[in-house]
């Protein structure tokens, strides 16, 4: 039989076949990222347990994450708690020969949920057109897995106390693939079938039945993550994803935020408090390299007050005059006229953020230190505090430095293409701002800067 939602090598770019096995690295998240949707206010919060959904993504899928975090939001009853699990980078699992780069974190959900209670896995490549409540309370019938197929698992509802021992974090670790596990899941009689409405493939089903929409053909999905490697065609039921986005751009919905980061946030800004206690490390001299184009947005906009956003210890800055020695306000040379208010979470003068806005925002040597999961906050905060510009700078290539657990100071390494995508994400909120990005590559020919604003081609199609 065709598999008529296979990927040809004609849907596929010359850079896939450069490098079709991208060797992923295990990942350094220790347990999903939870987004927990409590019970609405003016609702009596339900008895039945909170529907915990197990999310398979990546950082590079931010904006299909966000999507379907919204479907879910949009769908769910006011009066249940939600659990969305965001299964990405996960640590300890290595990912070699991975078709995506979450494939075979579903087998560990038994394991992440504790071993108990009911969990339902979804691709990030998919919406909720109803409630996921629905698929979560089905009769299983004594069966482990209810799934359309066998073969095809990428929605499930899972039993996980009956799933335990056949799905095991040591055979996932071990690099056990998807025979393995359907396998011992068959064998073990343990699979039931799942009504084709909630994982309908690229709308097997009429739209108005479709309870769970799955974008899996990969050359048509709406919101084109690879453009590097894949030739992608229109979508008939693009429409319905780009609906949702802009339903979760008129919202201002963000995953997580300054009063509610991620987990990992807190942990990041205690390691680099750690860093900033020698007097050599993030002294802050990264801006130094962009004090001209920044003097350049500071004359076309007649800015005459700059926010830096991830200041270091900013000792290429010189006093204010008649400020104390360790106030955050400072001015440079190059800026004349220019008062600069220094703020850094890891340096204690200047940890305090600001209220109010600040003509320009600059941010340098900061986006890339943090958990991909926060930079969509952290950049939405530069957008709030601007009046006229914003201007960042993100590394796309390893730190030379470490942190004090182990690991690379860039905890986000992405492509030039992603830091685009997260600035336009941000400048939909603010339409008044103008903004430039410059992304820093380094390779076997050296190190090169790709610069984006406005007028670039926007990513966001």
């Amino acid at each position: 039989m065709v598999n008529p939602y296979k990927t040809h090598w004609y849907h596929r770019q010359p850079a896939y076949w450069l490098d079709k096995d991208p060797g992923r690295p295990a990942g350094t998240t220790r347990v999903p990222e939870c987004i927990r949707l409590d019970p609405e206010p003016g609702h009596t919060p339900s008895a039945r347990p909170p529907v915990r959904i197990f999310l398979g993504t990546e950082p590079r899928q931010y904006r299909a994450t966000r999507v379907f975090v919204h479907s879910v939001m949009k769908h769910r009853d006011p009066a249940r708690a939600y659990e969305i699990h965001l299964m990405s980078d996960l640590a300890g699992i290595g990912r070699a020969g991975w078709k995506t780069g979450f494939t075979n974190y579903r087998y560990a959900i038994p394991h992440l949920a504790g071993n108990t209670g009911r969990a339902i896995y979804n691709d990030v490549d998919q919406i909720y057109l109803a409630d996921p409540a629905e698929m979560f309370d089905l009769d299983m019938d004594g069966r482990g897995v209810l799934a359309i197929s066998v073969r095809e698992n990428s929605v499930m509802l899972i039993d996980c106390a009956a799933m335990a021992p056949h799905w095991t974090l040591a055979a996932v670790q071990a690099g056990e693939g998807h025979a393995h596990f359907k396998g011992v899941m068959e064998r073990a009689g343990l699979h039931g079938e799942l009504p084709g409405v909630w994982n309908s493939r690229d709308g097997e089903h009429p739209l108005p039945e479709i309870r769970c929409l799955h974008y899996t053909t990969l050359h048509s999905q709406p919101w084109k993550p690879f453009p590097e490697m894949l030739r992608y065609r229109d979508n008939p039921l693009g429409h319905v994803w780009h609906d949702l986005e802009a339903e979760a751009d008129a919202a201002g919905l963000l995953l997580f935020t300054q009063d509610r980061p991620s987990r990992e946030f807190g942990e990041l800004v205690e390691l680099y408090r750690q860093m900033h206690a020698r007097p050599e490390t993030f002294a802050g001299y990264r801006l130094q390299g962009h004090l001209d184009t920044v003097g350049k947005m500071i004359a076309a906009t007649g800015a005459t007050t700059v926010l830096d956003y991830g200041a270091g210890k900013a000792t290429h800055y010189a006093p204010l005059e008649g400020a104390a020695p360790d106030s955050p306000l400072r001015r440079a040379e190059a800026w004349p006229g220019v008062t600069v208010r220094c703020y850094d979470p890891g340096h204690a003068p200047f940890a305090a953020l600001p209220e109010g806005r600040f003509d320009g925002v600059v941010s340098t040597d900061v986006v890339e230190h943090l958990a991909p999961f926060d930079v969509p906050w952290v950049i939405d905060r530069i957008f709030a505090h601007a009046r006229r510009f914003v201007f960042v700078v993100a590394a796309c290539y390893p730190a030379g430095k470490t942190l004090p657990d182990g690991r690379n100071a860039h905890t986000t390494l992405q492509p030039p293409a992603w830091w685009q995508m997260q600035m336009e994400l941000a400048a939909r909120r603010y339409p008044d701002i103008e903004w430039r990005l410059a992304c820093d590559e380094k390779g076997r020919l050296g190190k090169r800067r790709r610069v984006f604003d406005r007028s670039s081609p926007s990513r966001l199609t």
